[in-house]
């Protein structure tokens, strides 16, 4: 499935990856195993502990999938098959909790693209405002 229009996996590192495009692609695939399997292994997202952690990876993936390489809300979760397909038969917890995995990912990406989008449009606003009053920089 193609989730983005900024062309395919180059494998730049470093350096090399002066867009970020590669850093984005390879976060967002290790963003999704982890949660996947974290997630099948009983852990959630929410405000504490070992569950903030993954609410902070979830977030990261997002945003790195929505501002650097465009794709549309609701792109993560997508890849959520693709990870139990790949590793079901090697963590059978998987594919016993594909659904489970694919609805917390969901909720957990409806929420925060609102609240990215939030913010993005607040920063937006803010940067005319200021920008009106000749304060640019």
């Amino acid at each position: 499935a193609k989730l983005t229009d900024k062309g395919p996996y180059t494998g730049r590192v470093g350096a090399d990856d002066d867009d970020l495009k590669d850093t984005a692609y390879r976060a967002i695939a290790d963003h999704a195993r982890t949660l996947s399997f974290a997630i099948a292994d009983g852990a959630v997202p929410n405000n504490e502990g070992r569950g903030y952690v993954l609410r902070r990876i979830l977030r990261r993936a997002v945003r790195y999938g929505q501002q650097m390489l465009n794709c549309s809300p609701g792109f993560f979760v997508k890849l959520v098959p693709i990870v139990v397909d790949t590793f079901g038969d090697f963590f059978p917890e998987l594919k016993e909790n594909k659904q489970t995995i694919i609805e917390i990912v969901t909720e957990e990406e409806q929420s925060f693209s609102t609240t990215l989008d939030r913010g993005i449009k607040f920063f937006e606003e803010l940067k005319v405002e200021l920008q009106e009053e000749g304060k640019t920089e």
